[in-house]
């Protein structure tokens, strides 16, 4: 995908100190049953072997863009991500979790639709609630 194609979605995954996770993580993104993303991966300066795991995978799949900086944080390393993005959609992946093979070929279609949605995954999700609480959901 690197090149002139734009994907139509961009994974991001921020790394630091997860080199016991992170094959795992690049796995589950890479055998998605939806294959039009790049995966773009930044080291935020991780000391651990990280970079071999990113090095070994961006050899193997095109579609992998790695990004490497000084250690700046979490937010710094996927702002990095977010300005080397080409998709239309945008998907963030912790480097210690992994996904199932369908989650993108799932969410996207409301996405396209036009609509307004939004996704989010995990297993609580803050929201305000009408009357400037927060409330918590499974």
């Amino acid at each position: 995908m690197k090149g002139e194609n734009m994907p139509e979605l961009s994974i991001i995954v921020p790394i630091y100190n997860v080199e016991n996770y992170l094959e795992k993580c690049i796995k589950s993104i890479l055998a998605q049953t939806f294959t039009d993303f790049e995966l773009i991966l930044v080291n935020d300066g991780s000391p651990d072997k990280s970079d071999v795991i990113m090095k070994k995978y961006e050899i193997l799949d095109n579609r992998i863009i790695n990004i490497f900086q000084d250690n700046k944080g979490v937010s710094a390393a996927r702002n990095v991500g977010l300005s080397r993005a080409r998709g239309k959609y945008v998907a963030f992946v912790d480097p210690d979790d992994y996904i199932e093979e369908d989650t993108y070929e799932k969410l996207l279609p409301p996405m396209r639709s036009g609509g307004g949605y939004h996704s989010a995954i995990g297993t609580h999700l803050m929201n305000w609630g009408n009357l400037g609480g927060i409330m918590q959901t499974s």
